[in-house]
């Protein structure tokens, strides 16, 4: 039946279908081109006829077949098998009570004798089963590729979850190490400056009880300096040579223990251990004590 019907669309000389159908008194159609063609090849012979019935004609004149020219249109814009499958297809038009077909392009349901060819002209055109089955496939396939989507967030979103939770876990948990962390330095920091402190009294209390010592001693030693001074100062100060020279032998047992010399040191003025970079002091002591 398909090959039927393209046969009666096919021009009888270039075998194709008809372009431009024309016809030209025996009832016998072809495409406007191919005719012409044919009719300047048979110039030479001076007469004209018809390809198919072999009828001559003096004059014949072309009349354009709207008719055929319209079921050509109709048959390139809506493929045969697809009108032919719609024909068994149980969706009638509402209009002209025919079979629906169903443009893949448009993704809409298209009537053979109701809609314009040229709407739908190189578009994939197809009966409502084979329709149903593609565009089945077609959703199958997104069906698929959504359900693979919903397992792939499914997923992650079950990651993302737990390490949510994780990660909460773990600052709680860091936050109570930190805590210990630093409240460990800290009672390190205040074992070690309640020792510095305690150290320091005790070197300050005995730095203090040398440099009194030492005070009370030199004030001593001083005041027999003085003494000693003041006597030599008597005797310089005697005009008459006899009783000078006299004194002269008396002289060096009243300065006995009367004459020290100053021999302060560098250790005599000593300097607290914590003057210096005592922060580095602290990390050097601290630093032993932490185990990391």
């Amino acid at each position: 039946m398909a090959c039927s019907l393209k046969d009666e669309l096919l021009c009888s000389i270039c075998l194709s279908i008809y372009q431009d159908p024309v016809s030209f008194g025996c009832e016998h159609y072809f495409c406007r081109r191919c005719i012409t063609e044919h009719w300047v090849r048979q110039e030479p012979q001076g007469t004209r006829d018809c390809p198919e019935c072999r009828r001559t004609f003096a004059e014949p004149t072309l009349a354009p077949s709207l008719k055929l020219a319209n079921i050509v249109e109709r048959y390139s814009a809506f493929p045969l098998d697809a009108i032919l499958g719609a024909q068994r297809s149980p969706f009638p038009c509402k209009d002209h009570e025919k079979v629906k077909l169903f443009c893949l392009t448009d993704r809409a349901v298209v009537c053979f004798f109701c809609d314009e060819p040229a709407v739908h002209e190189q578009h994939q055109v197809t009966n409502v089963d084979d329709a149903f089955e593609e565009l089945q496939r077609e959703l199958r396939e997104q069906l698929q590729g959504l359900q693979e989507s919903e397992r792939g967030h499914t997923e992650a979103l079950h990651l993302l979850k737990r390490q949510l939770a994780e990660t909460k876990s773990s600052a709680k948990s860091l936050r109570v190490t930190i805590g210990e962390a630093f409240e460990r330095l800290h009672r390190l920091l205040r074992e070690r400056q309640k020792a510095m402190l305690e150290e320091l009294e005790a070197d300050t209390a005995r730095t203090l009880t040398d440099i009194e010592q030492k005070i009370q001693r030199y004030s001593q030693q001083l005041r027999k300096v003085q003494e000693g001074s003041q006597i030599l100062q008597e005797r310089l100060a005697e005009a008459d040579k006899h009783v000078f020279l006299a004194g002269v032998a008396s002289l060096s047992e009243r300065l006995k223990g009367k004459i020290h010399e100053t021999n302060l040191t560098y250790e005599d003025f000593p300097t607290s251990k914590y003057m210096g970079p005592l922060q580095y002091t602290i990390w050097k002591s601290l630093f032993q004590d932490i185990h990391p």
